[in-house]
């Protein structure tokens, strides 16, 4: 699709107030970067733009303690659980943060949340953003992805034989767009 058809459905989207409100926009990176950009320049209903994505990798890594970090490395090769753990909690910290911190504004309740290579390379569970998803609180996921011929979305194509797919449960059909290259 069009990106000018993706934010006009996506701003249409928004503006139900109750419900599930996790979305998606699947793309290359190049043409997730080029979203980005333009939806920064779209205008909400109430005139505001769009929030800025934010990078779930940093996020994780950032609620990670550098030491407790360094640990986690050297060991992960032995005992990879702890790692991925740690991981998902981080994760989980990072976004009800997000979340919370926007409801402390009064803001509009929308995060746009890129860079989720961490999620997908330890094969955290994503039911947490549709949890999350809901009411006032609104996600945003940039994924960087293609449909296969079956409709699934195979996340990092270029991966080859390690493919890692989107759970088909997650976002609903129409709350998923596919970015033209």
């Amino acid at each position: 699709m069009k990106t000018a058809d993706i934010i006009q459905g996506l701003q249409a989207k928004l503006e139900i107030e109750v419900g599930r409100h996790l979305y998606g926009i699947i793309g290359s990176y190049p043409a997730l970067e080029t979203f980005a950009g333009q939806l920064r320049h779209a205008k909400m209903s109430d005139g505001r733009t769009f929030p800025k994505p934010i990078s779930v990798n940093r996020g994780i890594l950032a609620a990670i303690p550098d030491e407790e970090f360094r640990s986690l490395a050297e060991n992960e090769a032995r005992r990879p659980e702890p790692t991925t753990a740690h991981v998902r909690r981080a994760f989980e910290k990072f976004l009800r943060g997000k979340l919370a911190r926007k409801k402390d504004k009064h803001d509009f309740n929308l995060i746009v949340l890129a860079n989720l290579e961490m999620l997908f390379a330890y094969r955290i569970e994503l039911e947490l953003l549709r949890t999350l998803a809901t009411d006032d609180d609104r996600i945003l996921l940039l994924l960087p992805g293609r449909r296969d011929r079956g409709g699934r979305v195979v996340m990092y194509p270029e991966l080859g034989d390690d493919q890692r797919f989107l759970p088909t449960n997650l976002i609903a059909e129409d709350h998923l767009w596919t970015l033209k290259d």
